[in-house]
């Protein structure tokens, strides 16, 4: 079998690591291959089964290129994984000959059946075909002996895994996000739902980064208390198996100001840094987005964080199609006021809304007087007042490449 990731946001590809693991476990022989990476390293064939990974918006026409590319080379089963592919079923189908709905690994014994013959492609659990869809295989924690992190290049060659911290590890204790903001991909895609990991295998994972050099880990959950302990658990085991470490996530403004004696026990373990997505600092955008916050939270929050004793790193969003001239205008000011001006990064100021396929906001009543353009995979709008435009095109010329810098690796 061939595990093949279209693009995991340069880094190391996790979630293909982990998916190959699975079907390793059930006595497949598997090949992986980072195609954004190595693009030209085409796996020598024939393969029985080859799995697309295509878990970012960046990565859907890589991983529509990917599979017609895998299914002229080898002439075999072609079947997808990841949120943007399941996002984007119907257009996938068209190239492709299943997308699994679910997590890979908690179907990883049928697809090595599939693979080895013994069962129909139709009669795999949650592999949507043209034919329809099995139903999903009951719920149950992601389990895998570790991710196969060896089928890929080393973390030293993806320029992302190197940090201000050091060589940086990317864990994952959970997918999905039980939260419903509406403008979120991990919201389009699991509808609030959430797919835990085995605590051992989050541990066994972070031991052999660790065997590689890394001491400084990025959780990249979507949002890093999906569970209240699995994280802070893994971590605790981690520091007694190899000293002292330093890490950071991602989670959200209320829970900065819920989680305060947790927060403190994780900066006591090695917490450096939290990552929130502030979006902009206008009670009318937060209702937008469904984020239960408002300004003031967001202010309690940056001194909640410096009186814990870790960096709030924050993301935003204020390119709308709510949003007034004026506030943008106003924006940096409030970076300056807030303290956040020196950890805001410079493309933050025209990171600008993506209404993908499937986003929650696309049936929203907000959109309702929003000119707007289909571009396949996303929807173009037009905000009505020409001065954000230009104040868009202008920042976005003076700012980094818009894909280099990306507010979190779930997007």
């Amino acid at each position: 079998m061939l595990v093949a990731s279209a693009f995991e946001a340069e880094l190391q590809p996790l979630t293909s690591a982990c998916a190959a693991a699975a079907l390793q476990h059930h006595g497949a022989d598997v090949v992986g291959w980072d195609a954004h990476l190595q693009p030209d390293a085409l796996p020598e064939g024939p393969f029985d089964l080859t799995l697309v990974s295509v878990q970012q918006f960046e990565g859907l026409e890589r991983g529509i290129s990917l599979a017609r590319r895998v299914s002229e080379a080898y002439g075999t089963t072609v079947v997808t994984f990841g949120q943007y592919a399941q996002m984007n079923h119907r257009e996938f189908l068209e190239v492709v000959d299943g997308i699994i709905m679910e997590e890979p690994e908690l179907i990883s014994e049928e697809l090595a059946q599939l693979a080895a013959g013994t069962l129909a492609l139709d009669a795999v659990p949650a592999l949507m075909t043209r034919h329809g869809m099995r139903p999903k295989p009951p719920r149950r924690r992601i389990s895998v002996p570790r991710p196969a992190r060896d089928l890929f290049p080393s973390l030293v060659h993806y320029p992302a895994h190197h940090s201000p911290f050091g060589l940086m590890g990317n864990i994952e204790v959970s997918r999905g996000c039980h939260h419903k903001c509406t403008y979120c991909s991990v919201y389009g895609a699991y509808d609030g739902g959430v797919a835990a990991f085995d605590a051992d295998t989050v541990l066994a994972d972070a031991l052999q980064l660790a065997e590689e050099g890394v001491r400084h880990f990025c959780f990249i959950d979507a949002e890093f208390f999906n569970s209240r302990t699995i994280g802070i658990g893994v971590v605790e085991r981690l520091v007694e198996a190899i000293g002292p470490i330093t890490f950071e996530f991602t989670t959200r403004v209320d829970h900065v100001l819920d989680y305060t004696k947790e927060l403190e026990k994780l900066v006591s373990l090695g917490l450096r840094r939290v990552t929130c997505a502030l979006e902009f600092p206008s009670n009318r955008i937060l209702r937008i987005f469904d984020k239960h916050i408002d300004v003031d939270h967001m202010r309690d929050a940056i001194a909640e964080a410096e009186r814990i004793g870790f960096e709030l790193y924050p993301t935003f969003i204020p390119f709308t199609p709510w949003i007034e001239y004026e506030e943008l205008l106003g924006f940096e000011d409030w970076l300056v006021d807030t303290g956040l001006a020196r950890v805001t990064d410079p493309t933050a100021l025209q990171t600008r809304l993506l209404l993908f396929k499937g986003s929650p906001l696309l049936s929203s009543p907000w959109m309702e007087d929003i000119a707007t353009v289909d571009r396949g995979f996303w929807v173009e709008w037009t905000h009505p007042d020409k001065r954000v435009e230009e104040l868009w095109q202008e920042r976005r010329t003076d700012a980094e490449d818009a894909g280099k810098i990306r507010c979190c690796v779930k997007c």
